[in-house]
């Protein structure tokens, strides 16, 4: 792939190719509108939208040259036709997010956390911790607005930025602190396989200096053998006993593992223990992350929608097993393994609900000698679950899958859920 780092200045009567009119392409837009007032903008995508600068695909194509700059979204693979035919063409590729790192590193801090769960609720707790502690910060990139948004932000401004695979995938400029939570499996179609998938998300600290930070999680072994080796000063999360930790309000071991990421940071940048306690105690998790909503003819449901692996699962069930009833789980079938899963289920004795594309996780609990139920919509398993289960016991939505066919997104997935349980 080629791809550079570049300025806004550098753009200047260029033509730019936006590729991908999303988030992050309508920000990007936004910018160049509003900076770079001699550049030729060119939008395309998969769909008609209504700028005046559209092009259909087969047209923007033809308007590559060796000059042309082409600013792709995160979200396209680079193994699409079309990528590969620009590329050819000869066209420079880049990306928000590395025009934001050329224009920002060295102007305050750049903090990127990542890891395949935990990213956004361990981003927001740290934001949220630095603005207690009176820091100017800005929470962006996967969650909130996209960094380019936020470019010509004051100097002094700390940048806590959730990144995603997509965005470290074509990485060239590294964060001033980089934080990796964690490593699983994910996102198979994007990188095609796991171990690109990683060196994806490590490319974070790979591309460090001496003066950058690596925060690492040691229970991970390819992150302590990255921390060998980075150029930055690694720095391990802190011990998970560390009392500072016992004034969360998140539920689970995997909550508490990510703070420990957090309270490394914040100890780096000198950030008072009795301010980080105190922060960590009135931070609210996020929706859709075992979000309890309610109780409702007397089953508690809970709705853990962001869970798209079975990691993400166990960890949920791990929290509340005690009175764990029912669980769904099923969508999008990323070709994961859920042996350990399903033996958790049947060995508590858990009543597994499967939505359409679950059929390996029902295989999975049939291989261990388990049954589950198969249904159409959460309305159905909410429905049959008041029918069924005890009172007093839990319903738990963490599906351990990809939330894309039958719902838009994570969120619309738990927002029909509390729309299920409120309604029964």
């Amino acid at each position: 792939m080629l791809n550079w780092s570049m300025h806004l200045a550098d753009l200047s009567d260029k033509v730019v190719i936006i590729l991908g009119f999303g988030r992050e392409g309508k920000a990007v837009y936004d910018v160049l509108k509003s900076k770079v007032p001699t550049v030729r903008i060119i939008v395309t995508d998969e769909q008609e939208i209504g700028v005046p600068e559209y092009h259909q695909l087969i047209d923007a194509i033809a308007a590559v040259t060796p000059e042309t700059v082409v600013i792709k979204s995160p979200g396209i693979p680079w193994h699409r036709a079309y990528v590969e035919e620009m590329q050819n063409a000869g066209a420079h590729f880049t990306s928000s997010t590395n025009i934001f790192m050329a224009e920002r590193k060295g102007k305050g801090k750049i903090v990127g956390v990542t890891g395949t769960k935990g990213k956004s609720t361990t981003s927001s707790l740290l934001a949220h911790v630095l603005k207690a502690a009176g820091k100017p910060v800005v929470l962006a990139g996967n969650i909130g607005e996209p960094a380019i948004s936020h470019v010509n932000d004051p100097v002094e401004t700390i940048f806590v930025l959730e990144m995603s695979s997509y965005q470290l995938s074509d990485l060239t400029i590294a964060p001033d602190i980089a934080v990796i939570l964690n490593l699983y499996e994910e996102h198979m179609d994007y990188h095609g396989d796991v171990e690109s998938y990683h060196a994806a998300k490590m490319r974070i600290a790979d591309l460090q200096a001496a003066n950058d930070v690596f925060v690492y999680n040691e229970k991970f072994p390819k992150l302590v053998d990255l921390a060998a080796h980075v150029k930055s000063k690694a720095i391990p999360f802190v011990d998970r006993n560390d009392r500072s930790l016992n004034s969360l309000k998140l539920l689970g071991d995997h909550n508490r593992e990510n703070a420990a990421g957090v309270l490394a940071v914040t100890d780096y940048l000198g950030i008072d223990r009795a301010v980080v306690e105190k922060a960590f105690s009135a931070f609210e998790p996020l929706p859709h992350r075992m979000q309890d909503i309610g109780v409702h003819h007397g089953i508690r449901f809970v709705n853990d929608s962001i869970s798209t692996t079975p990691q993400s699962a166990l960890a949920a069930i791990a929290v509340f097993e005690k009175d764990l009833g029912a669980i769904i789980l099923g969508g999008q079938n990323r070709g994961y393994h859920f042996a350990d899963l399903a033996k958790r289920v049947v060995d508590l004795g858990i009543t597994a609900y499967i939505l359409p594309g679950g059929e390996k996780i029902a295989d999975a609990i049939a291989v261990v000698g388990g049954k589950s139920i198969p249904m159409k919509t959460l309305g159905e398993i909410v429905g049959d679950v008041v029918a069924r289960a005890k009172p007093g016991s839990i319903c738990l939505l963490s599906p351990a899958s990809p939330s894309y066919g039958q719902f838009k997104n994570f969120e619309d997935r738990g927002n029909q859920f509390i729309a299920a349980a409120e309604m029964v």
